[in-house]
């Protein structure tokens, strides 16, 4: 460190090395979070045609079609009426909030 670092450092008020404080805690704790969303979205384009094809089978004519047989021998959950609907209104209600971070994002860039 040199002499005219020192004696800005000296200049500084406790307010100012506050605000770094509180700069680098806010960096700390959104840094984590932004690289935890850029992996999950990731993730999540990456299997998005999984979602594209549940929606198109839901209420389709072989999904019709299988809901009536009774007992099938594996895991049918997807033919039960609530639980692909509601993954259609989570993914509805996820798009409404993406919608609403991707515009305060953009006024943000």
């Amino acid at each position: 460190m040199d002499n005219k670092d020192i004696e800005l450092i000296q200049q500084m008020e406790n307010k100012d090395i506050e605000l770094i404080q509180q700069m680098e805690n806010k960096y700390d704790t959104f840094m984590p979070v932004l690289t935890n969303l850029i992996d999950s979205v990731e993730k999540f384009n990456s299997i998005y045609n999984n979602y594209i094809e549940l929606k198109n089978f839901y209420g389709s004519e072989k999904w019709f079609e299988y809901m009536e047989i009774e007992k099938i021998p594996v895991k049918c959950g997807v033919l039960t009426e609530d639980q692909l609907f509601d993954m259609i209104g989570d993914h509805n209600e996820l798009l409404g909030v993406l919608l609403d971070l991707t515009s305060k994002m953009y006024k943000n860039f």
